[in-house]
C-alpha cells in the first residue's frame, strides 16, 4: 500500500516527505545502510527528508514548514509504528490545525492488534479512497 501511495501522489504531483527517527543512544546513525529505507520503497533522494529524534515529526523539526511552504493542509501517514511515531505525528499533524489520516493497511507495528487498534482511533484513507479524492 505505501509504494501504491507512493505512485500516486507522484502521479499527482503532490509531495512525499521521508520521516526518519534517530534514538540518539542508539542509532542509527544517518549515511548506514541502517538508517535508509528499505530499496523496495520506492523513495527518491529528491523526496523532502526529516530527521526527528523523539516521536512526534513535527516536534523539533522542520515539517511543518516544509508543508506550509507547499501549502499542504492534510497529510497522510504510513510508515512505522502505527501506535507511537505514526500516533504521536498524527497528534502533532492535528496540533497544527492540519487534517491527518491514515494510510489503512499502509502502517505497522509489534502486532496485527496494534495496527487495527490505530486504524479504528484514527481516520483512514483505502489506497481506492486517495484514488478517488486526488
Amino acid at each position: 500500500m505505501v509504494n501504491a501511495a507512493i505512485a500516486l501522489f507522484r502521479k499527482r504531483e503532490l509531495p512525499i516527505i521521508q520521516i526518519y527517527h534517530v534514538d540518539r543512544a542508539e542509532g542509527p546513525e544517518p549515511g548506514t545502510e541502517a538508517f535508509e529505507y528499505p530499496a523496495s520503497v520506492a523513495v527518491l533522494q529528491s523526496d523532502a527528508r526529516v530527521i526527528k529524534n523523539n516521536g512526534d515529526a513535527f516536534n523539533r523539526t522542520d515539517l511543518a514548514d516544509i508543508l506550509a511552504r507547499q501549502k499542504v493542509d492534510t497529510v497522510v501517514l504510513c510508515g512505522l509504528s502505527a501506535t507511537a511515531c505514526v500516533m504521536a505525528t498524527y497528534v502533532g499533524a492535528e496540533d497544527r490545525d492540519l487534517h491527518a489520516y491514515l494510510l489503512r493497511d499502509g502502517v505497522a507495528a509489534g502486532s496485527e492488534m496494534h495496527v487495527r487498534f490505530a486504524e479504528e482511533i484514527f481516520d483512514t484513507l483505502s489506497i481506492g479512497a486517495l484514488s478517488q479524492i486526488l
